[in-house]
Parts: C-alpha cells; structure tokens; sequence
C-alpha cells in the first residue's frame, strides 16, 4: 500500500479507534486485528505502528476510551443522587447495564493483557484511580472518620463484588428466570456491605435510606 498524507497523526488515530470502536459495538476484539484495521482507514499497518507504538497500544487506547464512557455515567449518577447510598446502588446497576450495552467494550477492558516488559502507562492509571475516586467519595459521605487507605479499599472491594455479579449475570450464571435478579442482587449487597462497613467504624447506626 502506497504511502499517504491525507491525514495528521491525530486524525488518523481517531479515525483507528473509531474503526475499532465500531467493531466492538457488534464482535470481541479477536474477531479483527490492526491489518484490518488499517485496511478500513486507508492506511498500511506500519503507519498505525508508527503512530500507536504496538497493536496493544491500539487496544489500550481503546480501553480509555470505554473508561471515560464508565466515569461519565458515573459522574452523571453522582450529579443525581444526593445520598451516598443510593448513588452506590446506581453506580452498581449502570455498571451491569453498561456491560450488557457494551458487552465486548467491557470484555476488552479485562481481557487485554500487555507484554510483561510493558508498564500500563499512566494515563490509564489515572483514569481507573479516577474512577475508584468517584466511589470513595460517595463511601467517605457514609463513614466520615474512615482513612484514606480503608475507603480505597472498601471502594476495591465493592468494584469486585459487582463486577463478579455482573459476570456470572451476563454469563446467564445466576440461574434465574428475570433479567432484574442481577440488580436485586447488586443491591442487597451493597446495603449490606457498607451495614457492616460503617459499622466498623462505630458510625451512627440510622439507617440511611437508599
């Protein structure tokens, strides 16, 4: 494929991850590669080397790019619910639902593996601490005295439980008949969590309603 110069290196950066972005809508990442990728724009395969530095920075930037959609909602969510409680449950239940909405988006997320000789960079860093952050907010409303080191923690914790309710739900793994278990599910365990998580910390026992 003969050299081209239509475009700036940004230009055809976006113009990649949005060919990338599209196929994720309808087929997992396997089901493409940067050949094709490449194909679809125009360009030859060593130019989005040039420009990424590697198919899995290709990846990796299409994962910031799912990121961002996450925090977006959530940030959408905090705007909304006034008690930390209830924007806990939210954030879980638009969680389960963005992974059913974005399904291979959300497998890439956790599917995707650098080489071992590569360093997740850290603007994607920052984008996932950015992301426990919004829920450690909303954990340090509910538990005022807690340390810093235990709301990061509790936030890990939460993000883990979820995201193992929505695998085994989008995985038909919950054995039950109504799409809304998931979410009954994601819900009882949040109240109970942050019960007995404020609890260790001698918070006032009111209930919050949520």
């Amino acid at each position: 494929m003969a050299r081209r110069k239509d475009h700036t290196h940004d230009e055809i950066r976006e113009q990649a991850l949005n060919v990338l972005m599209t196929h994720l809508e309808e087929a997992p990442a396997d089901a493409t590669s940067l050949r094709q990728i490449a194909r679809q724009i125009g360009y030859s395969p060593g130019t989005l080397i040039n420009i990424f530095g590697s198919y899995d920075q290709l990846l990796l930037s299409a994962n910031a790019r799912t990121l961002d959609l996450l925090a977006s909602d959530l940030q959408n969510i905090s705007k909304e619910y006034a008690c930390p409680l209830s924007r806990l449950k939210a954030f879980a239940c638009s969680y389960l639902r963005f992974a059913e909405q974005y399904n291979y988006q959300w497998q890439l997320l956790f599917q995707h593996r650098l080489p071992e000789e590569e360093s997740v960079p850290e603007w994607q860093l920052q984008r996932i601490n950015d992301l426990f952050a919004i829920i450690e907010q909303a954990l340090s409303e509910l538990a005022t005295t807690v340390p810093e080191s235990d709301l990061q923690q509790a936030s890990r914790t939460i993000w883990a439980s979820v995201h193992g309710i929505c695998s085994l739900s989008l995985d038909d793994k919950l054995f039950a008949g109504s799409q809304t278990y998931g979410e009954s599910m994601l819900d009882s365990l949040i109240s109970h969590y942050v019960s007995d998580w404020r609890a260790q910390y001698n918070e006032p026992s009111q209930a919050i309603k949520g």
